[in-house]
């Protein structure tokens, strides 16, 4: 079972599930959990299980004291009975890791039910860490600050525990992402969509990199507003070196002229995202970059000219974007680019980044001093644009306003 999968069986569990540490503090709880032990809580506060239980279970914490194993039951069934009721709550506590606990709640009447929640949990737990090795399961607050770190963090971004609680996020973003600005863009994004997902490089502690997948997911309080934020990062070095390697033998996904993408292998992962995009809720823009008086320009300076400018206008909207981002050429002369995770008004900036390198850019050689301008168009996945061909669809129509306004302009589609 992946993490993400865990993930999901904690939050939708019918059981209550809550996660804690050695000292009580409540790390994360499901909203059976809530719901469950709300009548045994003093005042409301659900800080801390063993202060917020200390009424009805006084003796939870020198249970845990007293647990010397490094994994196992620690609670099997306690019956928890608030004042005037006749029937109460039934809570196990499992050690599934060093300072790692989850206590599960359940209907007295279904006590049955918990202990086999508990054993399938507990082998899920041990199945998940045994097996899944290249993953990284942290958490961090509302402001970006790591304030819970394990084995699997540590195995993968190699920073014990003790060094990075109280750090930001941002201690583990190469410098390439402007690390305060990329965290604070990217909790946002989360915290508006309830997840987010990216793919690029991090860092590790002795400054190397490797690939990876990161999965940002908020974690909410009663009121609905974000209380911190789990982190879920895989290592895809090994992955992303086969990708490279197969990359390599397969040219015909690369553009011979620009080293872009070609048009097919574009719109192989074009159509992928698009596919994730409508599934997951996560927004999606595509760019598409035409040059200005192309024609013009090679009639003046000659056929090489035209490879020499679609070669810059690849580099630019390759240093311009992020790693995550897809760069094509799906035309003679047009370009495309895809942004994953990414909304209208942040394709408009990049656009604008592009258009306006490429209104500075110096050419070489017996082309110096020749200036060339890009029409831009951006357009959104929405209800009314839900394809790869949509969106150039409307990105095209995009393109077709800045040209009739006057060229070297950004346009945004409004369906």
């Amino acid at each position: 079972m992946t993490p993400e999968a865990l993930l999901d069986l904690f939050v939708l569990a019918p059981v209550g599930l809550v996660a804690i540490g050695e000292d009580g503090r409540v790390e994360i709880a499901n909203l059976a959990a809530r719901r469950l032990l709300t009548p045994f809580i003093r005042a409301g506060s659900f800080d801390n299980l063993f202060g917020s239980l200390g009424d009805v279970a006084p003796d939870l914490a020198a249970r845990v004291r007293g647990y010397d194993a490094s994994r196992g039951v620690i609670v099997e069934s306690l019956e928890l009975l608030a004042p005037g009721e006749q029937r109460g709550v039934h809570m196990a506590l499992v050690k599934v890791g060093p300072g790692q606990i989850v206590a599960i709640a359940t209907d007295a009447g279904n006590l049955a039910e918990a202990v086999g929640t508990v054993s399938r949990l507990d082998q899920r737990l041990r199945a998940v860490e045994g097996a899944v090795r290249d993953y990284a399961i942290f958490t961090v607050n509302p402001n970006g600050i790591v304030d819970s770190w394990n084995e699997s963090a540590e195995r993968v971004h190699q920073w014990a525990a003790a060094d990075i609680l109280g750090k930001s996020l941002a201690v583990l973003l190469p410098s390439e992402f402007n690390g305060e600005s990329h965290v604070s863009d990217t909790l946002a994004l989360a915290a508006r969509n309830g997840w987010c997902e990216e793919e690029g490089n991090r860092e590790r502690r002795d400054g190397t990199t490797f690939w990876s997948n990161t999965v940002v997911t908020a974690l909410r309080g009663a009121d609905g507003a974000p209380i911190g934020f789990s982190v879920v990062t895989r290592d895809l070095s090994d992955r992303r070196k086969l990708d490279q390697v197969t990359r390599e033998d397969a040219a015909s996904t690369t553009d011979y002229l620009t080293g872009v993408s070609t048009r097919r292998a574009f719109f192989e992962v074009a159509g992928s995202e698009v596919a994730r995009g409508r599934r997951y809720g996560q927004p999606l823009s595509l760019l598409l970059v035409d040059p200005d008086r192309i024609r013009e320009l090679v009639e003046r300076h000659g056929q090489a000219f035209s490879d020499e400018w679609l070669r810059a206008i690849a580099w630019v909207c390759r240093q311009e974007s992020r790693t995550t981002d897809i760069v094509g050429r799906i035309g003679g002369e047009e370009f495309a680019v895809l942004l994953p995770s990414t909304e209208l008004s942040g394709g408009l900036v990049l656009a604008e980044r592009i258009r306006e390198r490429m209104q500075r850019h110096l050419f070489q050689g017996e082309y110096q001093g020749v200036r060339c301008t890009l029409s831009v168009g951006v357009a959104e996945l929405s209800d009314d644009v839900t394809s790869v061909d949509g969106l150039l669809t409307g990105a095209a129509t995009a393109v077709a306003r800045a040209k009739q306004a006057g060229m070297n302009l950004v346009v945004g589609y409004d369906a």
